[in-house]
C-alpha cells in the first residue's frame, strides 16, 4: 500500500493495484497547501481509478477538477451534495479491488452547522478512515467498522488531550496526520500546537510532506 500526499489535506492511495483520490486535489487557502501543479500533472496524466471528496471547502476540493476527470474518464465522483456533479450516498461503492463506505460525520467547530461532510472507511487487503475534517469524536460514529490499520486525520487529532486519548485508543493503527501549513509560513502557530502530541505519537506517526510517498 502506498499513500502520496497530493492536496493540503489530502492523498493518493494505492492499495491492491487500485489508486483513489481523497480530497487529493485543492485550491489555495492560505496559509494551507495548494496541489502543486506538478501534482495534478501526474494524476492528469493518468487519471485514479476513483475520486473522492469529504466536503466542498476549497482547502480539500478543487470542483474544476472533479468536473475535468469526469469528462475525460466518464467515472463518477464522489463526495457531497454541495459538490457539484459528485454522487453523494452513504451506500458502500466497490472501485477495482477495494471497497468504500462512505459515512455522515460533522464538520469540526461551527462549519459542522452548515457543510455536509462525510468521512470515508476504505477496505481490502488494508483498512484505512480518512476523517476528512470531521470533528474527533466523530470517530465514534466508526467504531462498528474494523479498526483501521491506517488512519488519515487533520492536525486538531494531536492538539488537544481528549483527541489524543480517541487515537491512542485505535493504536496501534498507524497515524497520517494532514492538513498542515508549511512550518515557515505558519501565521496560526498550528504546528507548535500540535508539536506535543506528534512528539507523543511520534512511533505511530507520520507527517508527510506535499509529495512524499508513504509505504506501509
Amino acid at each position: 500500500m502506498e499513500i502520496r500526499r497530493t492536496a493540503n489535506a489530502g492523498v493518493l492511495l494505492t492499495l491492491d493495484d487500485t489508486e483513489i483520490l481523497l480530497d487529493g486535489v485543492c485550491q489555495e487557502v492560505k496559509p494551507y497547501l495548494t496541489t502543486p501543479m506538478a501534482e495534478r500533472d501526474k494524476l492528469s496524466f493518468k487519471w485514479p481509478d476513483g475520486v473522492f471528496f469529504t466536503h466542498f471547502h476549497e482547502d480539500h476540493c478543487d470542483p474544476a477538477f472533479a468536473d475535468a476527470y469526469f469528462k475525460k474518464t466518464g467515472r463518477p465522483v464522489y463526495g457531497t451534495s454541495q459538490i457539484p456533479g459528485a454522487i453523494h450516498s452513504d451506500n458502500a461503492v466497490r472501485v477495482g479491488n477495494i471497497r468504500l463506505t462512505a459515512v455522515a460525520t460533522r464538520h469540526m467547530g461551527h462549519y459542522g452547522k452548515t457543510t455536509e461532510h462525510r468521512s470515508y472507511v476504505i477496505e481490502g487487503s488494508k483498512r484505512l478512515w480518512f476523517l476528512g475534517d470531521a470533528s474527533p469524536l466523530e470517530l465514534k460514529k466508526l467504531a462498528s467498522f474494523p479498526r483501521p490499520d491506517v488512519l488519515l486525520v487533520p492536525y486538531p487529532y494531536v492538539s488537544t488531550p481528549p483527541a489524543l486519548k480517541l487515537l491512542e485508543d485505535l493504536l496501534p493503527c498507524k497515524i497520517v496526520l494532514l492538513h498542515l501549513p508549511e512550518k515557515a509560513f505558519d501565521p496560526d502557530g498550528v504546528w507548535q500546537t500540535a508539536a506535543p502530541g506528534i512528539e507523543q505519537l511520534k512511533a505511530y506517526l507520520y507527517v508527510p510532506q506535499m509529495g512524499e510517498k508513504l509505504n506501509f
